[in-house]
């Protein structure tokens, strides 16, 4: 039911919607205002920052901030939200029992912000690593540092200097500031491996432009690709990725660059929400008037990378930096309250600081009010400002201590892997309980013992979860996550009181050699599955499927992971 307040829903937790939330909450007081944010994560994360990660110059942790903490007074909620519908002024979003609900609201703030690109290239989703978050760093972190642990014990040379070549694609501010920190992590370790040296590695940055860094003047894009050159990183000009495979990437010209490791840094696209909103749109990115609002929505704004919004100062589209977003938060929350007092709005106006970049080696390039900066002063410039651009003091101490620590002692070499303890067990769920969501890591394994087990999915036609199947005693689910480790493409709940054995995916692949039986009834259910997907796209009349041989279902819980994931033949199972 709708506040008797006025209620402003954000819709994410970025620069853009952070800045907004803290200027409304200045300006308003909790009983004028009621200030709902929602975001899937509980954090903001510092995103000019992730290279670091990467370079394991600062913690992981040091680069995002709890939005609670942040946002005291504010309603901070970590659901999706699904869709808009602007005439009924109210937004729809994903509880947590994955159930749709509506929220109204007297104002609303789109600023959801932007998604890696991965379908620019074929193979970029695949045996790429996209840097958007900081999951994506620390991914990307360990990947390198296993890298090295391969390259230390493999005796074959060109195979040991496959794993130690690093391609970066793209040459924008990200990829030049992630190829810097690769190498300077590599080169600052090498001395700790006795089977290579820091002259065994290399670093290609990729860019299909005539010059790196576009963004900055002719000068300091010459400088920046000297320095890199001169610290071993190998920069290609005027190079077009046309694909990614697992052993690199091909060139258009046809050229073939081995590498063991694909960095992408090309491109955003929009999130899956905005292709759900009606409103008007150029190239899937929202168009605002002046102030910000949404053409033909007095209550409706939008700000950050998912809108464009000219900037009045230079008349220019403002660029999707952090920079620009968290001014146009400030500036649409300034507007909204004159809005709710009767005032006229203003356009969005702002004159940008300048530009930073570090490079690596204690050196970096940047323009500040119209003045060039390279070089060491430019990296201390650099990390100044980024040190107190971070939201709160307790990060700044971290993340300076962390700098300052670096300077005494070598980068840490430890990466955390995702391997949990494994276990089989039986597990206890109620009517209604979630046993797995939509989204997450596949992890286990499960066979129901007792009760019923319903799998739901979301559809494009019916953005409402639908019933896919029931399966009932005897019958397993998850098996997907034996083969892959991607995330689940449907969600598994309790139809009624559920008890069910429990198999971790490193117990199942130890256990399943010995187990002729099941692993012959295992793979005849991904033939059915896959032979059904091919006939029809789901179950309409939400039917009990009989169970197959063995006494499993022939359908279970990943009728959709089969289809849309890589099929496995028998043989693939039982070897």
């Amino acid at each position: 039911m709708k506040s008797s307040k006025t209620r402003i829903i954000i819709i994410g937790g970025g620069f853009a919607g952070v800045s907004c939330a803290k200027t409304l909450r200045r300006e308003l007081a909790p009983d004028e205002a009621e200030i709902v944010l929602f975001n899937r994560e509980n954090q903001l994360v510092f995103s000019p920052l992730l290279a670091e990660v990467v370079g394991s110059s600062i913690n992981p942790l040091d680069v995002i901030v709890p939005l609670r903490q942040l946002l005291p007074k504010v309603f901070c909620r970590a659901e999706e939200v699904k869709d808009v519908h602007f005439l009924a002024s109210q937004i729809e979003y994903e509880s947590e029992d994955c159930r749709l609900c509506h929220m109204p609201y007297d104002h609303l703030v789109i600023a959801c912000g932007s998604s890696a690109n991965l379908h620019a290239v074929p193979g970029l989703a695949d045996y790429s690593f996209p840097l958007k978050n900081v999951a994506d760093a620390a991914a990307l972190r360990s990947q390198i540092l296993e890298k090295m642990e391969k390259a230390e014990v493999c005796p074959d040379p060109k195979r040991r200097r496959w794993h130690l070549t690093f391609i970066v694609v793209g040459g924008g501010y990200t990829g030049v500031e992630v190829a810097g920190e690769i190498n300077d992590l590599i080169r600052s370790s090498a001395r700790y491996y006795r089977n290579f040296s820091a002259q065994d590695a290399l670093v290609r940055l990729i860019h299909a432009g005539d010059q790196i860094l576009p963004e900055v003047s002719s000068r300091l894009r010459q400088f920046a690709r000297t320095k890199l050159e001169l610290r071993g990183i190998n920069v290609m000009l005027r190079a077009y990725v046309s694909e990614i495979l697992s052993d690199g990437v091909t060139l258009k010209d046809g050229r073939s660059i081995k590498g063991g490791t694909v960095v992408s840094t090309i491109g955003v696209s929009p999130t899956p929400l905005m292709e759900h909103l009606k409103a008007v749109k150029e190239k899937g990115w929202l168009v605002t008037d002046p102030d910000m609002r949404l053409p033909g929505h007095a209550n409706a704004w939008a700000i950050g990378d998912c809108a464009l919004i000219v900037n009045a100062y230079d008349g220019r589209k403002s660029p999707p930096t952090d920079q620009f977003g968290e001014r146009q938060g400030q500036q649409c929350a300034y507007n909204i309250v004159r809005r709710l007092k009767g005032y006229g709005t203003k356009p969005f106006s702002y004159r940008p600081i300048g530009q930073l970049c570090s490079i690596g080696g204690h050196s970096a390039v940047a323009e500040l009010y119209g003045r060039a900066l390279a070089g060491f002063v430019a990296w201390f410039v650099w990390r100044g400002v980024y040190l107190f651009k971070l939201p709160t003091w307790t990060r700044r101490f971290q993340v300076g201590f962390d700098w300052a620590m670096l300077l005494l002692f070598p980068r840490d070499l430890s990466h955390l892997s995702n391997r949990e303890s494994e276990r089989v067990s039986h597990a206890h769920y109620q009517c209604g309980d979630l046993i797995f969501r939509e989204g997450e890591p596949r992890t286990e394994f499960y066979v129901i013992e007792h009760g019923e087990v319903e799998v739901v999915r979301a559809t494009v036609e019916q953005p409402s979860h639908e019933t896919v199947t029931v399966l009932g005693p005897g019958s397993f689910f998850g098996e997907r996550s034996l083969l892959s480790n991607g995330l689940r493409l449907s969600t598994a709940r309790a139809r009624t009181s559920v008890e069910v054995l429990v198999m971790g995916k490193n117990t199942f692949t130890q256990l399943s050699p010995s187990l002729g039986c099941f692993r012959d009834a295992l793979a005849q259910t991904l033939i059915n599955r896959a032979a059904r997907c091919q006939n029809t796209e789901a179950n309409p009349n939400n039917e009990k499927f009989p169970g197959g041989e063995g006494g499993h279902s022939s359908v279970s819980a990943g009728i959709r992971e089969e289809c849309d994931s890589r099929r496995l033949s028998p043989k693939q199972l039982k070897h």
